[in-house]
């Protein structure tokens, strides 16, 4: 219901909460399970080859960016927020756009990542569409996210628990059914809750830090956007999350797909590219 009334207020959300310097403070620059180890490692099974084409969609502040940039690859990312795609245009090309309708040709990519942005998109039948539409065939999809299975405590089933990837996480059968209704063949799933119950402790202990240097006035209230009110709102959600986790309710898996087919040979030009390049994000004047 929360999907249906106003995805573009949701979307609008999302971005701005994950483009806010707090929440790196909290769960770090990939704002994440499992950060970049755990991409790297499922980059690892998708065996890129170098020169791929590789899109990054809702690449934040660009982590899987600059792990594809150190694999050789050509990386691409979009971002719904403008500041987010903006920084991650830092470290390889960056667009502003909107994960359930990319401004990209058919098969324009060798590979697709989509790390914990699927559960708080709206219309994700659309986003995987896409996913499957832009890669060539051959081409693989790496999709990680928060899985749901049963219902969730009533602070996390809100608003607030959408944005935050919990309230529009599906079970993991039901992302294997999004991938494959849209021709993709998936090749594995792994599930990696301890990666969640490892962050959702990370963000706590931070919390609980800042909350004790609010209290002795080290940190000025209202410094990152925290206030005891923001504070203990964070605290109940994580508790309850943790709870969900240990309850097995709430988890965390990563999924690889192709698409099926022989695919084209990859050469470092990209000569077989179907669609033009991206225009990338401004980058700001050194």
């Amino acid at each position: 219901m929360i999907a249906t009334q106003a995805p573009r207020c949701l979307k609008a959300c999302c971005a701005d909460l994950w483009a806010h310097p707090g929440i790196r403070l909290l769960v770090g620059e990939a704002t994440r399970p499992g950060g970049t180890p755990l991409t790297r490692s499922a980059l690892d099974r998708m065996e890129l080859p170098v020169g791929a084409r590789v899109l990054d969609v809702g690449c934040g502040t660009g982590a899987t960016l600059g792990l594809l940039r150190e694999r050789g690859v050509r990386a691409v990312g979009l971002d719904y927020s403008t500041a987010l795609a903006a920084e991650a245009g830092e470290i390889a090309d960056a667009v502003v756009g909107d994960a359930e309708g990319f401004p990209f040709r058919s098969e324009t990519f060798d590979a697709a990542c989509i790390e914990c942005v699927l559960s708080a998109l709206p219309g994700k039948r659309a986003a995987v569409t896409e996913l499957a539409r832009v890669v060539v065939p051959g081409g693989a999809v790496l999709l990680s996210d928060m899985t749901l299975v049963g219902r969730l405590p009533p602070l996390l089933d809100s608003f607030a628990g959408w944005i935050a990837c919990a309230a529009g996480a599906l079970p993991p059968g039901g992302y294997v059914e999004l991938l494959e209704g849209a021709g993709l063949k998936v090749e594995r799933v792994d599930d990696h809750r301890e990666a969640l119950v490892a962050l959702i402790g990370q963000a706590r202990r931070r919390l609980a830090l800042l909350q004790g240097a609010l209290g002795t006035n080290v940190v000025a209230r209202g410094e990152r956007g925290f206030d005891a009110g923001v504070i203990e709102l964070g605290q109940a959600l994580l508790g309850q999350a943790m709870e969900a986790v240990r309850a097995g309710t709430l988890g965390y898996a990563v999924l690889i797909a192709r698409r099926p087919g022989s695919g084209r040979p990859v050469t470092a030009a990209g000569a077989h590219r179907a669609g033009p390049e991206p225009t990338p994000v401004a980058r700001p004047a050194s």
